[in-house]
């Protein structure tokens, strides 16, 4: 269990940069609504998943699947990481602004 947290991390880490310019460019655009916010970051994930899925990037996954964690359980996981963030880094914003 430990070890299939501690690889989503390492997955979640690859697009935690990404994440933050996103919510960058949420702040700049003047989206402070962080329901706004959560059904974008939604729709990338679910991009992303279908990249992913649809191209050879999907060998990438072969670590994670051999650790007992299903794509479903990926990108939700991930999913809810960056909602965590998304709602902090916005919250925080909306206190100053």
């Amino acid at each position: 269990m430990i070890s299939q947290l501690f690889a989503i991390l390492h997955y979640y880490r690859t697009f935690a940069t990404w994440s933050i310019a996103i919510n960058i460019l949420l702040l700049v655009f003047g989206s402070l609504n962080i329901l706004v916010a959560l059904i974008t970051k939604l729709f990338l994930i679910v991009l992303l998943w279908y990249i992913v899925n649809q191209t050879e990037a999907k060998q990438k996954l072969t670590f994670y699947k051999n650790l007992g964690v299903s794509d479903f359980k990926l990108f939700g996981i991930v999913y809810c990481i960056d909602a965590i963030i998304t709602v902090v880094f916005l919250s925080l914003i909306n206190q100053f602004i």
